[in-house]
């Protein structure tokens, strides 16, 4: 008796190649759906604890986001952020 995998290749080695490219495609998507549910709880829990350079430093710098210079211009950007930190230099010294 003939294994699954192996009837099945037989199918799909008989299908165009469009429609063999379609199998694979749902193959890897069962997959997808399969391989979270498999994962053993501490992989899980270490993805979970995992944060985002954002997130890390407390979200979007707001003196940038509330700047009404043009911050497509790279020289812009440069001169507000040299002008914060020379400001928070000159808080901590003081």
């Amino acid at each position: 008796m003939m294994k699954i995998s192996e009837i099945a290749s037989e199918k799909i080695d008989t299908l165009p190649l469009d429609k063999q490219q379609q199998v694979l495609d749902f193959i890897e998507f069962i997959q997808s759906k399969i391989e979270p549910e498999t994962m053993d709880n501490s992989v899980k829990t270490n993805k979970k604890q995992q944060k985002t350079v954002l997130e890390k430093i407390g979200g979007y710098p707001n003196f940038l986001l509330e700047s009404s210079g043009n911050l497509s211009d790279r020289d812009i950007r440069k001169k507000i952020i040299a002008d914060k930190i020379k400001e928070k230099h000159q808080k901590r010294h003081k």
